[in-house]
């Protein structure tokens, strides 16, 4: 709780800092606000996204309606740019510590609509307005031009930041992630980069090497593999949209890649279901090595774009869309649309998780995520029942996502255990090590057993959850329908 309260102290004193000071809405400016210690940047010019023959045919820029319900990301209407900032462990399935985001606004929102539409309330930080919301984060107009979110909510740090003077030292980011968000200005539309440079434990590689197939299928040797991968500089992926979006992956290393197309591209499927973050369509990419990095590129399904824009996403987004929005009060037309947008966009997200999710043991980072998606969904005017059910939801999704690391976790020390199990005998079928008799099964027969048994009780979890989660939106979906006369 400390270390979570220190990183609130750096991302809220950047935050507040910048309050007054900022005149410019270009992406080096918004870049220029992020505080040190972030590791995973996501840009978006949103004007020109919005401007995509995808994101038009789509309605992604529209008010929020059931139309719209498919839309891969949610940035209010008035943002032109985006810049989100993370700073998360890289090896603990992306834990995050601290997010912030910097939106250059087309026009300003009254911090009063967005207290309203987030459930929220209108704070005084040391005489700076800013919005707290119930999703543990704060808003601030950093600027006339910025807006900024800010989570975790922690309000004793923004308040003795505030008190500083605004010309705080800045660190800035990496000149990984610098360079990464640079191809915004002048190519694709959206730039996600990880910087991972010091961030990999030879330990962790080396276990993860030892069981893989990826090791016995192109004959790799591990000690050469495993200081490849620790070397590993970062990872970027640029998305391009037209008619449909196109992403380029790109992983670079410290080290010359002595991979071949192939043996390079099994590995890094391997590493991104050792992840629990399984890509729909990634196995399809093409591959290529060369010098330093690994390249990979492909069309991206609608389900793989909203999994990529998930990993760094606004702190914060029910106040989307609040232009012309009545926020005061709500009518019967208001909570029924509101309500129904709400349950089409999970019925949506459900949709492609559950395509997914049900064959799969490498999804759990997506499971948790989607559950995150859920929460941050615009809630003004909407139905309480149908809010309870969405909460209800996240957190049956999130016993289902813990429930797959953790079995995923006691998999691999089983395994473990199974192949050190130690004690040399002699019995009727010859010589044997521990349980595990040569002559009749291998202690790596019982290692796959191990996993496969835990994965099996994972499975059993999310099996169960998805049976919960069919039964109460079979159950919310008849009551609303039932409510406002219109088919959810």
């Amino acid at each position: 709780m400390q270390r979570r309260t220190l990183f609130s102290l750096m991302a809220a004193a950047f935050l507040i800092s910048c309050i007054g000071s900022a005149s410019a809405s270009d992406i080096k400016s918004l870049m220029d606000q992020v505080p040190p210690g972030a590791n995973v940047v996501m840009v978006i010019d949103v004007k020109r996204t919005a401007a995509t023959p995808m994101a038009l045919k789509n309605g992604w820029q529209d008010r929020l309606n059931s139309k719209t319900a498919d839309r891969p990301m949610y940035i209010p209407p008035e943002a032109d740019k985006a810049v989100i900032a993370v700073q998360a462990d890289l090896v603990r399935g992306f834990e995050r510590k601290w997010e912030v985001a910097y939106l250059s606004m087309s026009e300003q929102i009254p911090m009063r609509l967005i207290a309203r539409a987030e459930g929220g309330y209108v704070d005084q930080i040391n005489g700076k307005e800013a919005a707290w919301v119930p999703s543990d984060a704060y808003i601030v107009q950093v600027t006339p031009e910025i807006l900024g979110v800010l989570a975790p909510a922690d309000r004793q740090a923004i308040s003795r930041w505030a008190e500083k003077s605004p010309a705080a030292t800045r660190g800035g980011v990496s000149d990984f992630l610098k360079h990464a968000a640079e191809a915004v200005t002048n190519g694709p539309q959206i730039v996600l980069a990880v910087d991972a440079e010091g961030a990999t434990q030879v330990h962790r590689i080396r276990e993860m090497l030892k069981t893989s197939e990826v090791i016995t299928k192109h004959k790799l040797d591990v000690t050469a593999t495993t200081g490849l991968l620790t070397g590993l500089r970062g990872a970027t992926l640029e998305i391009t949209i037209g008619e449909d979006a196109k992403g380029v992956a790109r992983i670079e290393f410290t080290d010359q890649v002595t991979l071949n197309d192939a043996a390079a591209k099994d590995l890094i499927l391997a590493a991104v279901d050792s992840m629990q973050m399984s890509v729909p369509g990634l196995e399809t990419w093409k591959c290529t090595v060369s010098g330093r990095t690994i390249t990979l590129d492909g069309n991206m399904t609608m389900d793989g774009l909203r999994r990529a824009l998930s990993i760094a996403e606004l702190p914060s987004s029910k106040f989307s869309s609040l232009k012309d929005e009545n926020t005061e009060t709500s009518s019967a037309d208001d909570i029924a649309k509101a309500s129904l947008t709400y349950y089409k966009t999970i019925e949506s997200l459900l949709k492609d998780l559950k395509g997914q999710s049900k064959s799969s043991s490498t999804d759990a980072f997506w499971i948790d995520r989607y559950a995150t998606k859920i929460d941050k969904l615009p809630i003004l005017h909407v139905d309480d029942e149908l809010l309870e059910y969405g909460q209800k939801l996240t957190e049956t999704l999130r016993v289902m996502s813990g429930s797959r690391k953790q079995t995923n976790l006691e998999g691999g020390q089983a395994a473990r255990a199974a192949k050190a199990n130690g004690g040399i005998y002699y019995g009727d079928t010859g010589y044997g090590y521990g349980y595990y008799n040569y002559s009749n099964r291998s202690r790596e027969a019982d290692a796959a057993n191990a996993r496969s048994y835990a994965a099996a009780e994972g499975t059993s979890v999310k099996t169960q959850g998805w049976n919960l989660i069919d039964n109460a939106t079979t159950e919310i979906r008849q009551q609303m329908t039932k409510r406002y006369n219109i088919e959810f």
